[in-house]
């Protein structure tokens, strides 16, 4: 069973202007944790969770100015602009992790298991076309028939290639990307430490004999907020 399946197709979603308190009472309204955030065009720029908007009401401690030597400036500016923004766009999370109408709903749910995070919104050639939910999936996987065994398939292979490659480089830090194939083209999803790194699983991916091109879903860690839940 695909994502397309079981997704929610009619997403309320909100722009990168939108006030906070708007945002907050759409969630409040329609019991929802999370709101894509999408241009005019129908890009995907971010989302915005409870979590971003719950740290508005904790107290801020004042820091203290040789903190700064010590922590991650970037950090704290982001958290500043998150507890003082007044727009969905200051405090939105920008890195997001999408996935593709035709991913297996297995892959999806080990998704949003790894990464802590409750919806994802569906992509399709660079348009929202849905989001899907842990509710959506339990739902589906609670009811889907056991699968029928078969015989590896090319795709299967591919997978298990790039499996291998990835236990065998010491400079991997996430083993536990999530990888799939159709029709010959690897698929990629998760979070890794640098932009390096990002383009050298690429690399290897695109590399294994039989591989017809590459759908890339990884996420820089450094790209991501200190917190990120939907």
């Amino acid at each position: 069973m695909k994502v397309e399946e079981i997704m929610t197709r009619d997403v309320i979603a909100v722009a990168p202007k939108t006030p906070i308190h708007e945002a907050a009472r759409l969630m409040a309204d329609h019991g929802i944790s999370g709101l894509p955030v999408v241009e005019n065009d129908g890009n995907v720029v971010g989302i915005v969770s409870e979590g971003d908007l719950i740290i508005r009401q904790k107290p801020r401690e004042r820091v203290p100015w040789w903190r700064v030597f010590f922590t991650d400036a970037e950090r704290l500016a982001r958290e500043y602009q998150k507890a003082h923004g007044t727009t969905v766009a200051e405090v939105m999370t920008r890195s997001v992790i999408t996935v593709s109408p035709d991913l297996p709903i297995e892959s999806a749910a080990l998704i949003l298991d790894r990464h802590r995070i409750r919806r994802i919104p569906v992509v399709a050639d660079g348009q929202l076309v849905g989001i899907v939910s842990r509710g959506d999936l339990i739902k589906a996987l609670s009811v889907a028939p056991a699968p029928a065994a078969r015989p590896p398939s090319d795709d299967t292979r591919l997978v298990s290639e790039m499996k291998a490659r990835l236990s065998e480089e010491p400079w991997v830090s996430n083993r536990g990307i999530v990888i799939q194939a159709s029709s010959g083209v690897l698929s990629l999803w998760g979070v890794v430490l640098t932009e390096a790194e990002k383009s050298a699983l690429e690399t290897m991916a695109r590399s294994i004999e039989g591989c017809k091109g590459i759908e890339s879903q990884l996420v820089v860690k450094s790209e991501l907020p200190y917190r990120y839940g939907v």
